[in-house]
């Protein structure tokens, strides 16, 4: 959704740290396979291929607040495309915005947003069903 406000190293970071939020939680699912897919295909990204480093490396990258929180909505929506946002979802979460210089608070208020958005999302599709 708002894959499009990065640069193209920042979309590599994303990629790599997408990576790292699916395998997070030790069960990677096909919808969280899916996601990723997803997400990739947003950014004209391949479906492999990602780059490596620390996540205080990876979240330096992100260089303005609009990317870094761009980057961590998506995070935090990618956490829940498999209906549980687990502990080790969240913890890497965290130090990612902790190394982007964001509060707890701002991570409250994102997390809070896309727990609206993906409730948004699930009521649209049941006014959807024939």
């Amino acid at each position: 959704m708002f894959l499009n406000l990065l640069d193209q190293d920042e979309k590599r970071a994303f990629a790599e740290l997408a990576e790292r939020m699916i395998a997070a939680d030790g069960l990677v699912i096909g919808r969280e396979r899916s996601a990723i897919a997803a997400l990739k295909a947003e950014m004209g990204a391949p479906a492999s291929g990602t780059v490596s480093g620390s996540v205080a490396g990876l979240a330096g990258v992100f260089r303005s607040r609009r990317s870094r929180v761009a980057a961590l909505l998506e995070l935090i929506g990618l956490g829940y495309s498999d209906t549980d946002f687990s502990v080790n979802e969240k913890s890497l979460v965290t130090e990612v915005a902790r190394h982007m210089g964001l509060t707890a608070a701002d991570l409250t208020e994102l997390e809070g947003w896309v727990t609206a958005h993906v409730n948004l999302v699930r009521r649209a599709l049941v006014l959807m069903r024939e």
